[in-house]
């Protein structure tokens, strides 16, 4: 399984946090970040807007994370999220 986190703990943390947001529909969880905040703004492509997306899935309490998507003006690019410890989701530590 993927990275995962408590259910409660990292919507409680998007609650407190304007670059998040979270789409639900049923079991299957959406997690949006844009950073938008001013230190980041200098190292966005082309000065336009990235959007991160982490799709998962609710189990027991837990969301297990299974694929990690940005978008920017670059394109579009994913990864699968195959370890609990992958780096691409090790932010959720901090949480």
């Amino acid at each position: 399984m993927g990275p995962s986190i408590e259910a409660e703990k990292l919507k409680n943390y998007i609650g407190q946090n304007n670059s998040y947001w979270l789409e639900q529909d049923g079991d299957e969880i959406e997690v949006h970040f844009s950073p938008e905040f001013p230190e980041a703004m200098s190292h966005l492509p082309d000065g336009r807007s990235v959007e991160h997306i982490m799709y998962g899935e609710v189990k027991d309490g837990r969301i297990y994370f299974h694929l990690f998507k940005t978008i920017s003006s670059f394109g579009e690019t994913s990864s699968e999220l195959q370890d609990e410890d992958d780096p691409i989701m090790e932010w959720l530590k901090y949480i």
